[in-house]
């Protein structure tokens, strides 16, 4: 199955009494390298398919619980992925686009041997743990949402627009 040159990731997080914890998890690939689970969409996969499969294979997270799509965007230069992808991509992919997703969970995680490690943590410590700056701005979007109550009125206008998720 072909990899399309898009990329998902989406932040589990759960509610506790003391607020809010993120599931951040730690890369074996690059083990300095902290964050949510991140894939690439295979074959005709939408962003929510993808997203989906992706904490499936990453986290053992099987449930349909609601899937909420972040504002949040950023890219990817195409020399991130393999010269196979670059090469079906042909010339024309110069970056790829990285769409953020948030889901509650509270039951276990199956780590894949994609990650050495997984840890929920409250917003500050999740936030200084995660390497790259663009999924940092994501938690920092996911984080301010549910602080504001305002997580879910995004995902029923999401869900109004369209049954399957689109890229914007």
């Amino acid at each position: 199955m072909a990899r399309q040159p898009r990329q998902v990731h989406i932040f589990l997080f759960r509610e506790r009494e003391k607020g809010y914890e993120y599931g951040i998890f730690q890369r074996a690939d690059e083990p300095v390298c902290w964050q949510g689970v991140c894939g690439g969409l295979e074959g005709d996969e939408t962003l929510e398919e993808g997203a989906r499969r992706e904490i499936r294979e990453e986290a053992g997270v099987e449930d349909e619980a609601p899937l909420f799509k972040l504002e949040s965007i950023s890219y990817l230069p195409d020399f991130a992925f393999s010269s196979k992808a670059r090469q079906v991509w042909g010339k024309s992919v110069v970056v790829v686009p990285m769409y953020f997703f948030a889901m509650k969970w509270d039951g276990e995680i199956a780590l894949s041997n994609e990650h050495l490690a997984m840890r929920w943590l409250c917003y500050d410590d999740a936030y200084d743990l995660v390497y790259y700056m663009d999924q940092k701005i994501a938690l920092y979007e996911l984080h301010e949402k549910l602080k504001r109550g305002i997580l879910d009125s995004t995902c029923r206008r999401l869900r109004g627009m369209a049954v399957k998720f689109t890229e914007n």
